[in-house]
């Protein structure tokens, strides 16, 4: 039977405190908290963490334990809209910038490259059967 490998939300979700990345931030927090986080990063060794923890002005440390002891996303995400000096007009222009910022095209591209890493899955093997001249006009027509 495979083991089945941690794997936090999609960094667009809002599902808690309706703020881009949280709900993956809360995976994170609590999967590093019983050492399952394999090698995903976590807080400060994180862009994507730090972000989000600079915009809510909370640490990573206090952040992980209101995580792990809050265990419904509901009452975490009450937790931190009390817990951080953000309106809903702060928020709004937050999750328009961050997910501008994470679904750009350059990010998007090494954020595959960096969940292929994660994944164990490496590129996959050029097709022996195509040639380079149709892979080239493939790729050029494929955007």
């Amino acid at each position: 039977m495979k083991q089945k490998t941690f794997r936090p939300r999609n960094i667009t979700n809002k599902e808690v405190a309706g703020i881009c990345g949280v709900a993956r931030l809360t995976d994170k927090a609590r999967a590093a908290y019983i050492g399952k986080i394999g090698r995903y990063k976590y807080g400060t060794d994180s862009e994507q963490d730090t972000t989000i923890l600079s915009f809510l002005s909370i640490s990573a440390e206090v952040f992980q334990e209101a995580a792990v002891r809050i265990e419904n996303d509901v009452r975490l995400g009450a937790w931190i809209l009390d817990n951080c000096e953000v309106s809903d007009l702060d928020i709004s222009q937050f999750n328009h910038e961050f997910s501008s910022k994470w679904q750009s095209k350059i990010q998007r591209s090494s954020f595959s490259r960096r969940r292929r890493q994660l994944a164990g899955d490496d590129e996959p093997p050029f097709p022996w059967w195509i040639s380079p001249g149709w892979w080239m006009f493939w790729k050029l027509f494929k955007r």
